[in-house]
């Protein structure tokens, strides 16, 4: 059975179902294998894309030098 038949069958089964919660509960986990997009704002991509470039051009901390600068803080 390949793909495509299957998913004909559960589109099949699905349709006879009538129970709300069950639906609700099977919406669930289809929402959690799903590949959605993922939508983002005009103002979301600006950022996202400021951000790249300030990567590129090598303008961000490590990780650890961050936390150095943390621990610093935390002992004045």
């Amino acid at each position: 059975m390949g793909t495509i038949d299957l998913k004909n069958i559960v589109i099949s089964k699905i349709s006879e179902i009538n129970d709300e919660a069950f639906l609700a509960a099977i919406n669930t986990i289809l929402d959690s294998k799903s590949e959605s997009i993922l939508m983002v704002s005009d103002d979301q991509k600006s950022s996202i894309k400021k951000s790249q470039k300030e990567y590129l051009e090598g303008n961000y901390f490590s990780n650890d030098s961050v936390n150095e600068e943390m621990e610093k803080w935390l002992k004045e």
